[in-house]
Parts: C-alpha cells; structure tokens; sequence
C-alpha cells in the first residue's frame, strides 16, 4: 500500500498512479467547480498524484498560479507529463515534499486542496497547520477523498479546529467526501 498510495514507486505506484487516473477525474473537476477562485488566484493541491487535480485548477486560473506539492517522485513525473504546457509557461510549479513540512512562504495560497491523501500524512495535525500557515488570511482549505480512496472526513472539523481553522463544515460532494474551513482574517 505505501508503494502504491503513500509514497508511490515503482511497479506499485505506477499502479496506484494507473487506478488514481481511472478514479480521480470526477472529483477533480468537482474541486475546480467547488473551489470560488478568481481567474488570478493562488493555489496549492498537496499530494496531487499523477496531476488530475493540478490540470483542472491551472484552466480556472489562467491569470494566477497552482503550485503541487508530492513526495513522489514517480508522481512529479506523472504530473508532469500531463502539465506539461502549463509547467512550461510558468503557470504550474511542481514541488518535491510533504504536507508537515511545507517549503512556502507564510500567507502565499487563496487555496489549499488535498484529495485522498490527509489519512496519509505522517503527522496530520502538523500538515493541517502548515496549510494554515500558507493560507492568506480569508484563504480556504477543502479536504476530500473518493469513495476509493478508504479516506474520511469523521473527525476532521475537530482537527480543522485544532489546527486553528475557522468554520469548517462538511460539504455536499456527489464523488465522496469533503470538508472545507478557513483561515480566520485577523
């Protein structure tokens, strides 16, 4: 499972990547449609897998960043391939690390997005309060996972708080399920 799902490699991971391609599209469309960016917005997906997620939020803001962060290295190559032109244009950043450890400047992202991988994060509560702390103020967090993804947003609204999100909340998502919250303002 972690050479598939966590930290894909190898023969494994190129058959997580295989199954992420066939799962995914739906919901990465769900998160673009659901994500309220203006054309110039900033956003981060953590653990973006073979690059489903990243590819529909370069096309909803043309005038702004995405920025992917993954351990993977086999999934850089993945997101890479299919961001190619977005990569290349400056529009897309692909960065090499984890969600506790997060190499961003403070107040940077409009938007955080993980999907189907919070339950895989070493230290959850740490990755939770990185993405607060590259969240600008007002700026929002959606967490979600597939139904075969084996994720869950049970006790996630109670760690959002922990972590120091505000007002987070379940969300209506017909390809799973998903949680958002928000950095307070200040």
């Amino acid at each position: 499972m972690y050479r598939m799902f966590v930290r894909p490699a190898g023969p494994e991971g190129e058959t997580g990547a295989d199954m992420m391609e066939r799962n995914g599209p739906p919901m990465a469309r769900w998160i673009a449609r659901t994500s309220q960016l203006s054309p110039q917005g900033r956003v981060l997906e953590i653990g973006f897998g073979p690059g489903l997620g990243l590819e529909q939020l370069v096309k909803i803001v043309p005038d702004g960043h995405v920025t992917g962060l993954d351990p993977s290295k086999l999934m850089h190559q993945r997101a890479g391939r299919r961001n190619a032109e977005a990569v290349r244009d400056g529009r897309l950043t692909l960065v090499e690390g984890v969600a506790e450890a997060m190499p961003f400047d403070d107040n940077i992202f409009d938007l955080v997005v993980s999907v189907d991988n919070h339950h895989f994060w070493t230290d959850p509560q740490a990755g939770l309060r990185a993405a607060l702390r590259v969240l600008r103020p007002g700026g929002r967090l959606i967490c979600a996972f597939t139904l075969p993804s084996g994720g869950s947003t049970r006790g996630l609204s109670r760690r959002l708080q922990t972590a120091g999100f505000a007002n987070p909340r379940a969300l209506d998502c017909p390809e799973g399920e998903a949680a958002e919250a928000w950095k307070p303002e200040q």
